[in-house]
């Protein structure tokens, strides 16, 4: 990998040569985030090359780095802008967002956690706020490009975005850039006769204000929610449409003439309990009755361990995931200090995602089945996508 463009001149200030310079810090940080491998020699004493840049996890921390410096120039910057003292202050009530550019893309070789290694590009980003604000900025026309790059891990979702055109920023996903797929929303400004005369990165609208979510003390599973959720759980129907008994292990049909194996459900996932008979099945509207019981609880754990405000596909999302796994393993999760704690990190998940997808083993082994679950129900999250 050769040295990106704003580590070079990094290197290459005069401060650098200051080892109590700002520049100094930063450009051994970023040497030690951009080249964590080390250089090994053959017999001959000539250095080999690494095969891979980085690893997956070391990719994804320094993105998340580059990111960071990002955010926090924005919100320096916005700072700056809400000092009411400095009435001379031209800047005030514009969005310094609109001014994020992308400085410079790298082309990393990383280690995958398959084995493979696999092209990826680091991203970063710059401020280029002018000198004085320009009306235009606000007034001219703009369209939103979605860009979906080609890659194995991307999803239907995603895929189906690419090249589509947004009028309305309010339009575009909540999430710009999926979490899985290198995916990211181009906005265009236009002139008057629709051809574009500038471009940059979107990164997406400020998170909404709390007192537009719903109050998580009051919230149930939508209705949405409950028919997504109805396609995700298993069920086994007789010739009649009636919901009848199945192994929650083999989703097949059990002999009703004999005694119930553990792991016995019928409907949307409901585990028989002791004194419950269902042997002559049940109709579409007693199962659903079941899963709205069977819920409440998971709601509950919602209700009981998130402490921010939620809006009704996260909502729907943590129903399901607390559904599937557990209230009491809810409660203790990873996912729930994530969401609580926007400063929290953990040393096992590196982040959300992570931790919610880590919740895909089934008896010790790993379930395809619970690995496209967690999939959905991360899209619902982000995304609102019943």
């Amino acid at each position: 990998m050769q040295i990106p463009k704003f580590l070079r001149n990094l290197l290459q200030s005069n401060n650098y040569w200051n080892k109590n310079s700002d520049e100094f810090a930063k450009a051994n940080e970023y040497l030690e985030k951009l080249f964590p491998g080390e250089l090994q020699q053959d017999l001959s004493g000539r250095y080999i090359e690494p095969e891979y840049d980085m690893t997956y996890e070391q990719f994804l921390d320094t993105q998340k780095k580059f990111d960071n410096d990002i955010e926090n120039a924005i919100q320096e910057a916005e700072s700056e802008n809400d000092d009411e003292s400095d009435v001379s202050n031209e800047f005030q009530n514009v969005d310094i967002r609109q001014f994020v550019e992308i400085a410079e893309t790298i082309d990393v070789l990383v280690l995958m956690p398959d084995g493979n290694i696999e092209t990826k590009q680091l991203i970063v980003y710059k401020l280029n706020i002018p000198e004085t604000p320009n009306e235009y900025l606000e007034s001219a026309n703009k369209i939103w490009i979605w860009h979906s790059e080609d890659d194995d891990r991307i999803c239907d979702d995603c895929a189906s975005l690419n090249g589509e055109i947004f009028e309305d920023k309010d339009d575009i996903p909540e999430i710009p850039v999926h979490p899985n797929c290198r995916c990211w929303v181009e906005e265009q400004e236009l002139d008057d006769n629709g051809k574009p005369i500038s471009s940059k990165v979107y990164k997406g609208q400020k998170p909404e204000n709390k007192s537009d979510k719903n109050d998580t003390q009051d919230m149930k599973m939508s209705d949405d929610g409950i028919n997504w959720l109805k396609d995700k759980e298993d069920k086994v129907l007789d010739k009649q449409g009636n919901h009848i008994i199945y192994d929650d292990q083999t989703g097949k049909p059990v002999n009703t003439n004999k005694p119930l194996p553990n792991g016995a459900t019928i409907g949307y996932g409901h585990l028989i309990k002791s004194g419950e008979d269902f042997t002559k099945g049940i109709s579409e509207a007693k199962a659903t009755e079941l899963l709205h019981n069977d819920i409440a609880t998971a709601e509950r754990a919602v209700r009981d361990n998130i402490t921010v405000p939620l809006s009704q596909n996260q909502f729907d999302a943590l129903t399901s995931l607390a559904y599937n796994i557990g209230t009491k393993n809810f409660a203790d999760s990873t996912v729930v200090k994530y969401i609580n704690n926007p400063t929290f990190h953990s040393t096992v998940y590196q982040n959300l995602e992570s931790a919610w997808k880590a919740w895909n083993r089934s008896h010790g082994e790993i379930s395809n089945g619970l690995i496209n679950r967690r999939q959905n129900e991360w899209i619902l999250y982000n995304r609102g996508i019943y």
